[in-house]
Protein backbone atom coordinates (compact mmCIF):
# COMPACT_ATOMS: atom_id res chain seq x y z
CA UNK A 1 0.00 0.00 0.00
CA UNK A 2 2.30 2.28 0.66
CA UNK A 3 4.17 2.51 -2.63
CA UNK A 4 0.57 3.92 -4.33
CA UNK A 5 0.97 6.85 -1.63
CA UNK A 6 4.57 7.26 -2.57
CA UNK A 7 3.40 8.27 -6.11
CA UNK A 8 0.90 10.55 -5.15
CA UNK A 9 3.08 12.14 -3.11
CA UNK A 10 5.83 12.34 -6.12
CA UNK A 11 3.05 13.94 -7.87
CA UNK A 12 2.19 16.36 -4.94
CA UNK A 13 5.78 17.70 -5.77
CA UNK A 14 7.32 17.51 -2.61
CA UNK A 15 10.17 15.46 -4.03
CA UNK A 16 11.97 16.43 -7.35
CA UNK A 17 12.68 14.58 -10.02
CA UNK A 18 16.47 14.38 -9.34
CA UNK A 19 15.54 12.43 -6.03
CA UNK A 20 17.14 8.97 -5.66
CA UNK A 21 14.16 6.38 -6.18
CA UNK A 22 16.46 2.93 -5.95
CA UNK A 23 14.01 1.09 -8.12
CA UNK A 24 14.32 3.60 -10.45
CA UNK A 25 18.19 4.17 -11.39
CA UNK A 26 18.49 6.20 -14.32
CA UNK A 27 21.13 4.80 -17.20
CA UNK A 28 24.35 6.52 -16.69
CA UNK A 29 27.51 7.09 -19.07
CA UNK A 30 30.63 4.54 -18.69
CA UNK A 31 33.44 5.48 -16.48
CA UNK A 32 36.29 5.51 -18.61
CA UNK A 33 38.91 6.11 -16.18
CA UNK A 34 38.70 5.83 -12.18
CA UNK A 35 39.75 9.74 -10.89
CA UNK A 36 39.50 9.02 -7.19
CA UNK A 37 41.77 5.71 -6.91
CA UNK A 38 45.30 5.44 -7.66
CA UNK A 39 46.34 1.58 -8.70
CA UNK A 40 47.71 1.48 -4.99
CA UNK A 41 44.71 3.26 -3.38
CA UNK A 42 42.33 0.28 -5.29
CA UNK A 43 44.17 -1.94 -3.81
CA UNK A 44 43.74 -0.97 -0.27
CA UNK A 45 40.05 -0.17 -0.96
CA UNK A 46 36.94 -1.87 -1.51
CA UNK A 47 34.26 -0.67 -3.67
CA UNK A 48 30.59 -1.04 -1.21
CA UNK A 49 27.75 -2.64 -3.77
CA UNK A 50 24.39 -0.28 -4.65
CA UNK A 51 21.20 -1.62 -3.36
CA UNK A 52 19.51 -4.40 -1.24
CA UNK A 53 20.24 -2.07 1.59
CA UNK A 54 19.62 -3.42 5.55
CA UNK A 55 17.39 -1.22 8.11
CA UNK A 56 20.65 -0.76 10.50
CA UNK A 57 22.87 2.14 10.78
CA UNK A 58 25.85 2.31 12.93
CA UNK A 59 25.50 1.36 16.21
CA UNK A 60 26.71 5.41 17.83
CA UNK A 61 23.65 6.82 15.78
CA UNK A 62 21.84 4.96 18.55
CA UNK A 63 23.94 5.14 21.85
CA UNK A 64 24.73 8.53 21.21
CA UNK A 65 21.34 9.95 21.54
CA UNK A 66 19.50 7.88 24.00
CA UNK A 67 16.05 8.64 24.98
CA UNK A 68 17.23 10.08 28.22
CA UNK A 69 19.45 12.67 26.76
CA UNK A 70 16.58 13.75 24.02
CA UNK A 71 14.24 14.14 27.01
CA UNK A 72 16.71 16.81 28.45
CA UNK A 73 17.58 18.75 25.07
CA UNK A 74 13.35 19.07 24.69
CA UNK A 75 13.48 20.62 27.77
CA UNK A 76 16.62 23.19 26.61
CA UNK A 77 17.49 26.14 24.99
CA UNK A 78 18.33 24.89 21.11
CA UNK A 79 22.16 25.96 21.47
CA UNK A 80 22.47 25.27 17.97
CA UNK A 81 20.09 27.51 16.47
CA UNK A 82 21.30 30.32 18.98
CA UNK A 83 25.05 29.95 18.31
CA UNK A 84 24.42 29.39 14.58
CA UNK A 85 25.97 26.10 14.11
CA UNK A 86 25.82 24.92 10.22
CA UNK A 87 25.12 21.18 11.11
CA UNK A 88 21.55 19.98 10.11
CA UNK A 89 20.14 16.25 10.39
CA UNK A 90 16.19 16.56 9.84
CA UNK A 91 13.97 15.21 7.16
CA UNK A 92 15.60 17.01 4.29
CA UNK A 93 19.11 16.83 4.48
CA UNK A 94 22.32 15.88 6.12
CA UNK A 95 24.82 18.15 6.65
CA UNK A 96 27.97 18.33 7.88
CA UNK A 97 30.21 21.32 9.83
CA UNK A 98 33.04 21.80 11.87
CA UNK A 99 33.05 23.00 14.91
CA UNK A 100 35.98 26.51 15.31
CA UNK A 101 38.90 25.08 16.25
CA UNK A 102 39.04 25.85 19.72
CA UNK A 103 35.60 24.06 20.42
CA UNK A 104 37.43 20.86 18.54
CA UNK A 105 40.66 21.19 20.70
CA UNK A 106 38.56 20.42 23.61
CA UNK A 107 36.04 18.11 22.02
CA UNK A 108 39.20 16.04 21.42
CA UNK A 109 40.74 16.45 24.77
CA UNK A 110 37.11 14.30 26.26
CA UNK A 111 37.91 12.03 23.61
CA UNK A 112 41.74 11.43 24.49
CA UNK A 113 40.32 11.58 28.11
CA UNK A 114 37.60 9.09 27.86
CA UNK A 115 40.27 6.73 26.11
CA UNK A 116 42.70 7.13 28.85
CA UNK A 117 40.67 6.30 31.27
CA UNK A 118 38.97 3.44 30.49
CA UNK A 119 41.81 1.89 27.77
CA UNK A 120 44.82 3.27 29.66
CA UNK A 121 44.06 3.53 33.61
CA UNK A 122 42.82 -0.24 34.14
CA UNK A 123 45.84 -1.67 32.12
CA UNK A 124 48.02 0.23 35.09
CA UNK A 125 46.06 -0.63 38.09
CA UNK A 126 46.03 -4.68 36.50
CA UNK A 127 50.02 -3.93 36.35
CA UNK A 128 49.94 -2.78 40.01
CA UNK A 129 47.78 -5.22 41.50
CA UNK A 130 49.65 -7.86 39.53
CA UNK A 131 53.56 -6.63 40.74
CA UNK A 132 51.83 -6.48 44.34
CA UNK A 133 53.36 -10.01 45.41
CA UNK A 134 57.14 -9.29 44.35
CA UNK A 135 56.46 -7.01 46.94
CA UNK A 136 55.23 -8.62 49.91
CA UNK A 137 57.78 -11.43 49.62
CA UNK A 138 60.54 -9.20 50.11
CA UNK A 139 58.01 -8.43 53.91
CA UNK A 140 56.74 -4.94 52.20
CA UNK A 141 53.05 -4.42 53.51
CA UNK A 142 50.69 -3.44 50.93
CA UNK A 143 50.40 0.00 52.28
CA UNK A 144 54.22 0.46 52.11
CA UNK A 145 54.25 -0.90 48.22
CA UNK A 146 51.39 1.71 47.58
CA UNK A 147 53.62 4.12 48.98
CA UNK A 148 56.60 3.72 47.08
CA UNK A 149 55.04 3.66 43.85
CA UNK A 150 52.83 7.00 44.35
CA UNK A 151 55.54 8.51 42.44
CA UNK A 152 54.10 11.62 40.02
CA UNK A 153 54.28 9.91 36.85
CA UNK A 154 52.46 6.86 38.06
CA UNK A 155 49.71 9.39 39.53
CA UNK A 156 49.50 10.73 36.35
CA UNK A 157 49.64 7.27 34.41
CA UNK A 158 46.32 6.55 36.63
CA UNK A 159 44.78 10.08 36.68
CA UNK A 160 45.76 11.72 33.58
CA UNK A 161 42.64 10.06 31.77
CA UNK A 162 39.86 11.60 33.92
CA UNK A 163 41.63 15.24 34.76
CA UNK A 164 41.48 15.32 31.05
CA UNK A 165 38.15 14.10 30.69
CA UNK A 166 36.98 16.71 33.62
CA UNK A 167 39.16 19.76 32.18
CA UNK A 168 37.18 19.59 28.93
CA UNK A 169 33.69 19.09 30.67
CA UNK A 170 34.33 21.95 33.37
CA UNK A 171 35.41 24.12 30.06
CA UNK A 172 32.16 23.65 27.77
CA UNK A 173 29.81 23.92 30.67
CA UNK A 174 31.32 27.03 32.37
CA UNK A 175 32.66 28.32 28.76
CA UNK A 176 29.49 27.01 26.51
CA UNK A 177 28.71 30.24 24.21
CA UNK A 178 32.30 30.85 23.91
CA UNK A 179 33.41 27.24 22.79
CA UNK A 180 30.62 26.23 20.71
CA UNK A 181 31.54 28.22 17.66
CA UNK A 182 30.57 27.00 13.84
CA UNK A 183 33.84 26.50 12.09
CA UNK A 184 34.16 27.77 8.46
CA UNK A 185 31.26 26.26 7.15
CA UNK A 186 29.54 23.36 5.74
CA UNK A 187 31.35 20.48 4.47
CA UNK A 188 29.08 18.22 2.78
CA UNK A 189 25.53 17.56 2.34
CA UNK A 190 22.99 14.60 1.54
CA UNK A 191 19.82 16.49 0.14
CA UNK A 192 16.83 13.75 0.60
CA UNK A 193 14.25 16.36 -1.27
CA UNK A 194 16.15 16.42 -4.45
CA UNK A 195 18.83 13.56 -4.36
CA UNK A 196 21.53 16.07 -4.28
CA UNK A 197 25.21 15.92 -3.05
CA UNK A 198 26.37 19.01 -2.24
CA UNK A 199 30.31 19.43 -1.36
CA UNK A 200 32.03 22.89 -0.20
CA UNK A 201 35.29 23.07 -1.40
CA UNK A 202 36.98 26.25 0.82
CA UNK A 203 40.62 27.96 -0.54
CA UNK A 204 43.47 27.74 2.05
CA UNK A 205 43.38 30.51 4.91
CA UNK A 206 46.24 33.04 4.49
CA UNK A 207 47.29 35.00 7.54
CA UNK A 208 45.95 38.15 7.98
CA UNK A 209 43.63 37.64 4.82
CA UNK A 210 39.59 37.49 5.12
CA UNK A 211 39.02 33.78 3.63
CA UNK A 212 37.74 33.76 -0.01
CA UNK A 213 34.29 31.90 -0.74
CA UNK A 214 34.27 28.09 -1.21
CA UNK A 215 33.72 26.73 -4.47
CA UNK A 216 30.40 24.70 -3.89
CA UNK A 217 29.88 21.47 -5.62
CA UNK A 218 26.34 19.74 -6.66
CA UNK A 219 26.33 16.53 -7.81
CA UNK A 220 23.14 13.85 -7.99
CA UNK A 221 23.54 10.85 -5.19
CA UNK A 222 23.73 8.33 -7.97
CA UNK A 223 26.53 9.73 -9.51
CA UNK A 224 28.69 8.32 -6.45
CA UNK A 225 30.27 5.10 -5.41
CA UNK A 226 31.39 4.63 -1.84
CA UNK A 227 34.63 2.85 -0.93
CA UNK A 228 35.48 1.19 1.84
CA UNK A 229 39.38 2.24 2.32
CA UNK A 230 41.76 0.62 4.74
CA UNK A 231 44.81 2.07 5.88
CA UNK A 232 47.61 0.22 8.81
CA UNK A 233 48.85 2.67 11.69
CA UNK A 234 50.42 1.35 14.55
CA UNK A 235 47.16 0.28 16.14
CA UNK A 236 46.52 -2.03 13.26
CA UNK A 237 43.74 -1.48 10.20
CA UNK A 238 41.62 1.51 10.22
CA UNK A 239 38.82 1.27 8.42
CA UNK A 240 36.96 4.50 6.29
CA UNK A 241 33.98 5.19 4.10
CA UNK A 242 34.40 7.93 1.19
CA UNK A 243 32.15 8.49 -1.26
CA UNK A 244 33.80 9.06 -4.79
CA UNK A 245 32.38 10.76 -7.70
CA UNK A 246 32.46 8.24 -10.55
CA UNK A 247 33.18 10.91 -13.36
CA UNK A 248 35.09 13.62 -11.70
CA UNK A 249 38.13 13.90 -9.00
CA UNK A 250 35.32 14.42 -6.16
CA UNK A 251 35.73 12.80 -3.13
CA UNK A 252 33.37 12.96 0.23
CA UNK A 253 34.67 12.20 3.21
CA UNK A 254 31.63 11.28 4.89
CA UNK A 255 33.67 9.39 7.21
CA UNK A 256 34.45 12.81 9.14
CA UNK A 257 30.81 11.84 11.37
CA UNK A 258 31.67 8.44 11.88
CA UNK A 259 35.17 8.23 12.39
CA UNK A 260 37.78 5.35 11.93
CA UNK A 261 36.67 2.13 12.43
CA UNK A 262 38.83 -1.58 13.54
CA UNK A 263 36.50 -3.57 11.50
CA UNK A 264 34.63 -2.76 7.94
CA UNK A 265 31.43 -3.74 8.99
CA UNK A 266 30.47 -0.24 10.29
CA UNK A 267 31.17 1.83 6.84
CA UNK A 268 28.87 -1.12 5.52
CA UNK A 269 26.33 0.14 7.56
CA UNK A 270 26.99 3.59 7.22
CA UNK A 271 26.82 3.21 3.53
CA UNK A 272 23.46 1.31 4.23
CA UNK A 273 22.14 4.04 6.20
CA UNK A 274 23.08 6.54 3.56
CA UNK A 275 21.22 5.00 0.86
CA UNK A 276 17.99 4.50 3.13
CA UNK A 277 18.07 7.89 4.10
CA UNK A 278 18.26 9.30 0.58
CA UNK A 279 16.16 7.03 -0.89
CA UNK A 280 12.60 8.67 -1.02
CA UNK A 281 10.68 5.13 -1.52
CA UNK A 282 11.26 4.07 2.01
CA UNK A 283 10.73 5.94 4.70
CA UNK A 284 13.70 8.11 7.05
CA UNK A 285 15.81 5.50 8.85
CA UNK A 286 14.27 5.24 12.44
CA UNK A 287 16.97 6.70 15.01
CA UNK A 288 16.97 8.85 17.96
CA UNK A 289 18.31 12.13 16.47
CA UNK A 290 15.38 12.92 13.46
CA UNK A 291 12.76 11.61 15.14
CA UNK A 292 10.88 14.92 15.91
CA UNK A 293 11.22 15.14 12.36
CA UNK A 294 9.35 12.08 10.65
CA UNK A 295 6.10 13.71 10.15
CA UNK A 296 7.82 16.18 8.23
CA UNK A 297 8.22 13.67 5.57
CA UNK A 298 5.34 12.73 3.53
CA UNK A 299 6.55 9.18 2.94
CA UNK A 300 7.82 8.45 6.47
CA UNK A 301 4.51 10.07 7.88
CA UNK A 302 2.53 7.76 5.87
CA UNK A 303 4.33 4.67 6.91
CA UNK A 304 4.10 5.29 10.64
CA UNK A 305 0.31 5.99 10.29
CA UNK A 306 -0.14 2.32 8.42
CA UNK A 307 2.23 0.62 11.03
CA UNK A 308 1.29 2.64 13.88
CA UNK A 309 4.94 3.51 15.10
CA UNK A 310 3.67 5.57 18.40
CA UNK A 311 5.35 9.53 17.64
CA UNK A 312 7.62 9.69 20.73
CA UNK A 313 9.37 6.06 20.45
CA UNK A 314 12.80 6.71 21.61
CA UNK A 315 12.06 9.87 23.11
CA UNK A 316 9.76 7.59 25.56
CA UNK A 317 11.61 4.63 25.80
CA UNK A 318 12.90 3.44 28.86
CA UNK A 319 16.54 2.98 29.40
CA UNK A 320 16.27 -1.09 29.63
CA UNK A 321 14.87 -1.40 26.22
CA UNK A 322 17.01 1.75 24.74
CA UNK A 323 20.85 -0.69 25.72
CA UNK A 324 18.70 -4.06 24.14
CA UNK A 325 18.18 -1.89 20.86
CA UNK A 326 21.48 -0.67 20.82
CA UNK A 327 23.02 -4.30 21.65
CA UNK A 328 20.32 -5.56 18.70
CA UNK A 329 21.85 -3.01 16.31
CA UNK A 330 25.51 -4.05 17.42
CA UNK A 331 24.31 -7.80 16.13
CA UNK A 332 23.05 -6.89 12.98
CA UNK A 333 26.22 -4.88 11.90
CA UNK A 334 28.10 -8.08 12.95
CA UNK A 335 26.40 -10.43 10.33
CA UNK A 336 25.74 -7.58 7.68
CA UNK A 337 26.25 -9.30 4.24
CA UNK A 338 27.44 -6.77 2.32
CA UNK A 339 30.43 -8.30 0.59
CA UNK A 340 28.17 -10.97 -0.90
CA UNK A 341 25.68 -8.26 -2.38
CA UNK A 342 25.53 -7.95 -6.08
CA UNK A 343 26.33 -4.24 -7.26
CA UNK A 344 22.76 -3.43 -8.82
CA UNK A 345 24.65 -0.21 -10.17
CA UNK A 346 26.78 -2.47 -12.69
CA UNK A 347 23.56 -2.49 -14.53
CA UNK A 348 23.43 1.00 -15.54
CA UNK A 349 26.53 1.94 -15.51
CA UNK A 350 29.82 0.48 -16.93
CA UNK A 351 32.87 1.14 -14.58
CA UNK A 352 36.11 1.86 -15.92
CA UNK A 353 37.69 -0.93 -13.41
Amino acid sequence: MIDSNINAVNAGGYYEDTAYRSGALPKQADQHEEMNRSTLGSSASFRLPWGNARNVLPPDFLSDHSPKKLRKLERREDLAKKIGLQSENNHECFRYATLALRARFFDMMSVLGKLWLFLVTPVGLADIFLMSPLFENDGETWSEYLHSIATPAVILLLGGGALLWFFSYIAVRLFTSYLLKAGRGPEWEFNRRTGMVTVWQYPRKLPFMPRKLPTVIEKPFYEFDAWCCARVDRHGSLFDLVLSHRYSKLDVTVGDILGSHGHPNMCYAYWDFIQNYMDVTRPLPDFPLIEKYRDMDPVTAEHDRETGRPERYWRDMDMDTFKKKVDRMHTDVTIIDTVSRPNLMEERVRYAT
